[in-house]
């Protein structure tokens, strides 16, 4: 197996390990902290997050961009390391201070102070150093001890509504002690070079340009959930997090394909190898999107007997939000694609920006206008529509230049097909009590009619594949 195809394994394990684990923690979280309890985790992590954006500073994609462009010599690979993480650590220290002036100015509690902890987290990932160098094994080995450590922990020790503290320790300590173990795995690929500020500060501008995307990007993806707790409620805000977390789980697994490729992308434009690097995001934008429809489609097949035994009665709101939510499924990944294969590695950051800049100021007056008179609806309603028009912008600009886009024929098919899987699903299952194995029935029922139809249609991006792998074991 070549090394794109090891990564995109290990990559696609973790990915897994991610969608498993929440089918356990999340009903457990639910029904122990409530709507509520939820909402205020979710509402004080939505203003963490802008902390940890301005900490990183758009160095996760600047950073393993800069890393593949030197792997190949050991001493400039190691002088840029230094040189990214170096003014990364500057930053740290002067956004904590920020940090923590903010909580004590408008009194945002524990939940909050504990989370200072993810920008300090923020200023140490070098996860995108392994992934400038193609190196997934690690972070993937990383990543799966402290899933289960904090599978364990939430399993064990969440129980009732006066865990949220204890929830929140838990969640921050493993996203804290993630990127600190990959520090141990450096000393096998670099040495230290004392970083120049000069080219620290020169590095920051250029990551800055990425950075500011970067703002708009969280405008779009969090202020929601700022905005649902300062205008509504902080139930609202933990019914749209629930809802949200269910269609990110298979976003982080189709994207999984994205942060395998794009080092793989860099490295096919910059030896002017554009034909290949074209066809190469064509067809991957098929085969995302073979799956994204399927999944988006079951989630609103699915929903209204899924919310009742998974995330309790507090979430019976869920019911109208989650399958609007489910379309993001398709929107993101396909939008995700684009930034990632075909404009970031290009170099083209001006379209990257424009997409995401009307994207953010779209979001911010469609959420002061729906969010006060439908809530978490007006919420998701504004998430799907600000994601889908991002996704048509880079698809246009990927269209002109390269005359390129998804099988017309296959995506046809492939919508026809999961609109036909949603009827038969809630025709055979309109009468069922909302339990596990309803829900269990539900998916197996979807993924033989949406298989069988597309394949009878020769929409099936999938057998391709697998012929022509047979044909070269052959």
């Amino acid at each position: 197996m070549n090394k794109v195809g090891k990564n995109l394994l290990y990559q696609s394990s973790y990915q897994v390990l991610k969608i498993l684990m929440p089918l356990v923690t999340v009903p457990i979280v639910a029904h122990s902290l409530g709507a509520g309890g939820v909402g205020k985790y979710a509402f004080a992590n939505s203003i963490a997050q802008y902390f940890v954006l301005v900490t990183a500073l758009g160095l996760p994609l600047y950073g393993t961009r800069e890393i593949a462009k030197v792997v190949d010599d050991k001493t400039l690979l190691s002088k840029k390391f230094w040189t990214l993480e170096g003014f990364s650590l500057l930053l740290t220290a002067v956004i904590l201070i920020c940090y923590f002036i903010t909580g004590l100015i408008f009194n945002l509690g524990t939940v909050y102070f504990i989370q200072s902890l993810l920008v300090v987290a923020a200023g140490l990932d070098v996860s995108w150093f392994f992934m400038g160098i193609e190196d997934f094994q690690k972070i993937t080995i990383v990543n799966f001890l402290l899933q289960l450590t904090s599978f364990f922990l939430i399993v064990t020790q969440i129980n009732s509504a006066d865990d949220l503290i204890k929830y929140t320790v838990i969640l921050t300590l493993v996203a804290f002690f993630n990127p600190l173990t990959l520090w141990f795995f450096l000393r096998e690929q670099i040495h230290f070079v004392k970083p120049i500020f000069s080219e620290m500060w020169l590095a920051l501008k250029e990551s800055a340009v990425l950075f500011i995307p970067q703002v708009a990007i969280i405008l779009y993806t969090n202020l929601n959930k700022t905005m649902l707790g300062t205008l509504g409620s902080k139930s609202f805000v933990g019914i749209f997090s629930n809802a949200l977390l269910v269609t990110t789980i298979f976003i982080t697994l189709i994207s999984s394909i994205d942060t395998v490729l794009m080092p793989h992308a860099t490295r096919l434009f910059s030896k002017n190898e554009y034909d290949k690097g074209y066809l190469m995001i064509q067809r991957v934008l098929n085969f995302e999107a073979y799956f994204t429809i399927a999944i988006s489609a079951g989630i609103i097949a699915i929903a209204d007997k899924l919310i009742p035994w998974f995330f309790g009665s507090t979430f019976s709101s869920m019911n109208l939000v989650l399958p609007i939510l489910g379309l993001l499924v398709i929107a993101i990944p396909g939008g995700m694609t684009i930034s990632r294969q075909y404009l970031i590695p290009q170099g083209r950051i001006k379209e990257y920006n424009t997409s995401v800049y009307i994207g953010a100021i779209l979001s911010i007056g469609l959420n002061f206008i729906l969010i006060p008179i439908l809530g978490a609806i007006g919420a998701a309603i504004v998430s799907v529509v600000v994601e889908i028009l991002i996704w048509v912008i880079r698809l246009w600009d990927f269209w002109k230049r390269t005359h390129l886009s998804y099988s017309r024929w296959q995506v046809l098919m492939n919508v026809l097909s999961a609109m036909a899987m949603i009827f038969v699903i809630k025709l055979f299952t309109m009468n069922m009590t909302a339990n596990l194995l309803t829900t269990i029935i539900q998916a197996i029922l979807g993924v033989i009619v949406y298989v069988t139809l597309t394949t009878v249609l020769n929409a099936n991006p999938v057998l391709p594949l697998y012929r022509e792998f047979r044909n070269k074991k052959s």
